[in-house]
């Protein structure tokens, strides 16, 4: 057995050294033995097929830096940095109180809305109520994310 295996890899390494075009054939014995040549089969043995060898791949063709070459890297300048906004602090109070007013103001126009549409679920006729349902918790969804607790 040591000594087919050893005659399969010569043929193979045989086989690798032969010219770029030439095939490879896969013979077997009666008996079962299989041995790889490049030229035809030993006697007592039938080519089965032809292994045809196909040029290597190349991964990098041409892509990497030769040896000893200087790499060209980009010049990353610094940003300059930003002057600091000097802010006052009584005009920064008044933009937080409008922006508080502005949405107090409109929490309680949802909050007015989703009593009208709490109405609407109360008076809904049978058929109209999983719809007028549906849009009171739509809006009660919409007040939750838009309006902090009230205290």
């Amino acid at each position: 057995m040591r000594l087919a295996t050893a005659a399969a890899c010569a043929t193979l390494l045989a086989a690798g050294l032969s010219p770029a075009g030439a095939a490879i054939v896969r013979c077997e014995a009666a008996d079962g033995k299989v041995t790889y040549s490049n030229t035809e089969c030993p006697p007592n043995t039938k080519m089965v097929r032809k292994v045809e060898p196909s040029p290597p791949v190349v991964v990098h063709d041409g892509g990497l830096p030769q040896a000893g070459a200087a790499v060209e890297r980009p010049v990353v300048k610094p940003e300059a940095s930003r002057p600091r906004r000097v802010e006052d602090p009584v005009k920064i109070d008044e933009e937080l109180s409008a922006q508080l007013a502005a949405q107090r103001r409109e929490c309680e126009a949802r909050a007015r809305e989703l009593q009208r549409l709490r109405d609407d679920v109360d008076a809904a006729a049978p058929n109209e109520r999983a719809s007028a349902e549906l849009s009171l918790r739509r809006a009660q969804d919409d007040y939750r994310a838009l309006c902090p607790r009230q205290r």
